[in-house]
């Protein structure tokens, strides 16, 4: 194959990649991005198929290099981008192999299995759990990302590959009518069943509790960092401030967002008080991220404050940010709230980036879970949406309230209820009602079935490539054996 086509492939795929991935989330793109790739690496080397799917992958990263250009250093930013182009990589020499010896069917099936299983194991070691996982890019397709309620987001990367698997193979077999015919019928039955599924599922009735929640972010009068107590009283009077504004909407619930003042002892009190105080006036939840530090270890935590003024809740984060929050308390357990009328639970914003953490929430029948959070201005959405995300897998409302990002309400179906950029206004108050139902859905009841499932698929994907393999040497060795004979019949005597 001529080196120009291998490198408009590599260069095609990898804007496709960047274009509907981290920052930018053009949809039907990622159904698009691997096509080019995937119709030239059969005919590449294993070195040269290696080296073409690092440097896609690689392009497609970019997008989240952009998005951390001034929050991260750059060894931090070259190490995130290996960590997302590597699986791919991987991925891509693997199924190279599978799809020089199995037909269409099986070559197709190979690739949308590989992607989902490689981000399943990714997510087991990763300290930024389901990050880059290609089922994010679909957010915004409500009937595609209900499959999650059954396999997980795992799901969603398996139909959206198998998509982008299956237009590559009708291109390598467009000489055979059969071969194309035979490997659209299979993407076209799963692409199908899982738009009926989520047709079926968005139609279904919806939960008749209704709560009212309330949203409120200031970014640039935040002080994770306030050195003194005057400065972390007044951020938190002002916060006073905006609870009190929401509170005549009816509201149940108002979150804060993730560190938005920092606490030092004695500090604490009197922020305690403020904050109390405002919640018993108006006899509303208050969930409100707090950065403990001048104590060691720091700790990034939400305190919930009940209507009556007390303090119900302590929620340390569980997921720290690498290079961000190292020698921060870990927090290990969820943060359930006791006593309400509809069973809730807090996170705090990476906490959400991890599926088990997620699962945990909806095997203990919360219907809604508040998050303070903090993003990082161009990764607002895909963030934001990863949240969205374990609403779906779990079958509850999110509520998560971000600086630097959007404050954003969902319900179990990954509807955006109301949503609003922290950076709209000197200060954002966002209100909205969300019906929600004791969590709990099919794949946070069986877990990582699917998973298992794509693996088994990989196997005898495998498993078919290598009895072809062994088939052709066979015949090889035996047309080899034959013209041997052959020619020593001809050898003078």
């Amino acid at each position: 194959m001529a080196g120009v086509d291998v490198v408009v492939a590599v260069v095609v795929s990898g804007l496709m990649w960047f274009a509907s991935s981290g920052i930018y989330h053009v949809w039907p793109l990622a159904w698009l991005a691997p096509v080019p790739l995937l119709i030239v690496l059969p005919e590449l080397g294993p070195g040269r198929a290696a080296l073409a799917a690092f440097v896609a992958a690689a392009g497609g990263a970019a997008g989240f290099v952009v998005a951390y250009w001034s929050a991260l250093p750059p060894g931090m930013l070259a190490l995130l981008l290996v960590a997302v182009a590597a699986p791919w990589t991987v991925v891509a020499v693997v199924w190279r192999v599978i799809a020089r010896r199995t037909g269409p069917v099986v070559t197709a099936l190979a690739w949308a299995a590989l992607v989902p299983l490689a981000e399943y194991l990714v997510a087991r070691v990763s300290p930024n759990g389901t990050f880059g996982s290609l089922a994010y890019t679909q957010a915004s397709v409500l009937a595609i990302i209900q499959l999650a309620s059954v396999t997980g987001i795992r799901g969603i990367s398996f139909v959206v590959s198998l998509g982008s698997a299956t237009l590559a193979v009708m291109w390598r077999s467009r000489d055979s009518r059969s071969a194309r015919e035979a490997a659209f019928g299979v993407a076209a039955v799963v692409v199908a069943a899982t738009l009926v599924y989520g047709d079926l599922r968005l139609a279904a009735p919806s939960p008749s509790a209704i709560v009212r929640v309330g949203l409120a972010a200031a970014d640039t009068t935040n002080r994770p960092f306030a050195e003194n107590a005057r400065d972390a009283l007044r951020v938190a009077r002002g916060y006073a401030a905006r609870v009190a504004a929401l509170a005549p909407r009816g509201l149940q619930y108002v979150v804060l967002p993730e560190k938005f003042v920092a606490v030092r002892p004695p500090d604490d009190y009197g922020v305690r008080v403020v904050l109390a105080g405002v919640a018993r006036r108006y006899r509303v939840t208050v969930v409100a991220g707090l950065n403990a530090i001048g104590q060691t270890p720091p700790h990034n935590f939400a305190t919930v404050f009940g209507p009556d003024g007390l303090t119900v809740l302590d929620y340390d984060k569980v997921h720290l940010v690498p290079g961000l929050e190292d020698g921060y308390y870990k927090g290990g357990t969820p943060g359930l709230l006791p006593d309400t009328a509809v069973a809730a639970g807090v996170a705090i914003c990476k906490d959400l980036d991890f599926v088990p953490t997620g699962l945990a929430y909806a095997r203990a029948g919360v219907g809604l879970v508040l998050v303070p959070a903090w993003d990082f201005g161009a990764d607002g959405w895909l963030h934001s949406r990863m949240a969205v995300l374990r609403g779906v897998e779990g079958g509850y409302a999110v509520a998560r309230a971000a600086t630097d990002g959007l404050l954003t309400v969902s319900d179990a179906r990954g509807r955006i209820v109301a949503e609003r950029s922290s950076r709209d206004a000197s200060e954002v108050l966002v209100s909205a009602g969300v019906r929600v139902a004791p969590g709990g859905t099919i794949y946070s009841r069986s877990g990582d079935w699917f998973a298992a499932l794509c693996l088994l698929v990989v196997v005898l994907a495998a498993l078919a490539a290598r009895r072809r393999g062994v088939a052709e040497g066979d015949a090889a060795g035996g047309s080899a054996g034959q013209r041997t004979t052959q020619d020593r019949q001809r050898l003078p005597r």
